[in-house]
């Protein structure tokens, strides 16, 4: 009987730990299941966030930059289309209120290879600008093949539309590189102190009257090399090619050669702000356009039937910018075109103006980080001319701008 007893009293002191026991081995159980879901998650997020920087480790390398340039601009010429005796109104193209450009460039760097693509979106049309791809190679070379900036002068090549001196460039560069962009395989690089870009091209740029097609099967070589030691640069440039007239019934070929030299000096005269003085002279042989019916050719070809060289023309500009503080700009341009050197201006019926001077002042205003105020006079002048062309070519023009960046 006390046996019995006594091991009742065993079996009913063990069960709350076989409870226990049983219990723990539940907890256990259910413990093991949360930890697999909650490793589930983790690697679910893991492969998440994976994904995530995988995607923002691409949009590093995406970069978008553009501009906007909106205007307001009066020209004398519209009141009487720069004659005293016309009776007709002409307004000019850049007249009232417009955008004069909005920018949208969008460069994609894969690190090997850079993919980048300009578009300029304006009440006219949208069209592309630039569209090229970039390919490094060793020794810090690097080719470019496709739509992009003329390697040529320093107006074209080393400043954007965004940072004009004057908001417009020289009546010499509009000439010869009209349109600024064309279509071309180039190599550029840099030896010791010279930079340099170089390449072969269609040679008639994309305002042309070709819609950025080339005009012949003929190709132009294009250069530019300059040094920047700081408080000086400078840089030449050169053009070798040349232009088939296919609307001629003798497809005559014409000379597109090109040369200039620049030069910037920085410098501290003033207490109150940093001076620059810069100066570009240019010369060569046919401009780009679409005249005459020459199909893109060039811009001041001779007739179709003419046996006239094409016309040799230079011109140069200078000019002073006087930063005044840390937030305004003034600057001071003056500017010489030459479309023809051999023009006669000696009969007395003679209208051809054989000079074209300008003088430019514009004053700029840097509001915050992105906004910037322009504005700008504009003052044509005839210099060398026939007796009987006008004194004053009555076409000054007034420009405000408000540009913002991004």
């Amino acid at each position: 009987m006390f046996i019995r007893i006594a091991a009742a009293v065993a079996a009913l002191a063990l069960m709350p730990a076989v409870s226990r026991a049983e219990d723990a081995a539940v907890d256990a159980a259910a413990l093991a299941a949360r930890l697999d879901t909650v490793a589930g998650k983790v690697e679910s997020l893991s492969e998440q966030y994976a994904e995530t920087r995988n995607d923002v480790a691409s949009l590093k390398r995406l970069k978008l930059s553009g501009y906007l340039q909106a205007r307001y601009a009066w020209q004398e010429a519209a009141s009487f289309n720069g004659s005293a005796a016309a009776t007709t109104p002409t307004t000019p193209s850049q007249e009232g209120f417009f955008i004069r450009r909005g920018r949208l460039k969008a460069v994609y760097d894969a690190t090997s290879a850079q993919y980048v693509l300009q578009i300029d979106v304006t009440p006219s049309g949208v069209g592309i600008k630039e569209g090229y791809v970039s390919v490094a190679l060793p020794l810090g070379l690097a080719v470019d093949a496709g739509l992009q900036l003329f390697p040529f002068g320093y107006e074209v090549f080393s400043r954007s539309s965004s940072d004009l001196d004057t908001l417009e460039r020289s009546r010499v560069t509009r000439a010869f590189l009209a349109g600024e962009y064309d279509l071309g395989l180039a190599l550029r690089g840099k030896v010791s102190l010279v930079n340099f870009k170089v390449g072969v091209f269609n040679g008639n740029g994309i305002d042309s009257g070709q819609a950025g097609r080339d005009n012949d099967q003929l190709k132009d070589f294009i250069g530019r090399a300059w040094v920047d030691m700081g408080m000086v640069t400078a840089g030449v440039s050169g053009w070798y090619g040349k232009t088939k007239s296919y609307a001629r019934e003798d497809d005559k070929d014409y000379d597109r050669n090109r040369v200039a030299v620049d030069a910037q000096l920085y410098l501290d005269l003033l207490p109150f702000g940093g001076t620059a003085v810069k100066g570009e002279w240019m010369w060569g042989h046919t401009t780009i356009g679409n005249t005459g019916g020459n199909l893109g050719a060039g811009g001041n070809l001779p007739g179709l039937t003419s046996a006239a060289p094409v016309p040799t023309g230079s011109g140069w500009y200078g000019l002073v910018v006087q930063n005044v503080g840390q937030n305004q700009q003034v600057v001071v341009k003056y500017e010489q075109y030459m479309p023809n050197h051999t023009a006669d201006v000696t009969t007395a019926t003679s209208k051809t103006v054989k000079v074209q001077r300008e003088l430019q002042v514009a004053l700029h205003a840097y509001v915050g980080g992105n906004m910037k105020l322009s504005a700008a006079w504009y003052h044509p002048m005839n210099g060398e001319k026939g007796p009987a062309a006008a004194s004053d070519p009555k076409a000054d023009q007034f420009i405000v701008q408000a540009q913002a960046k991004f």
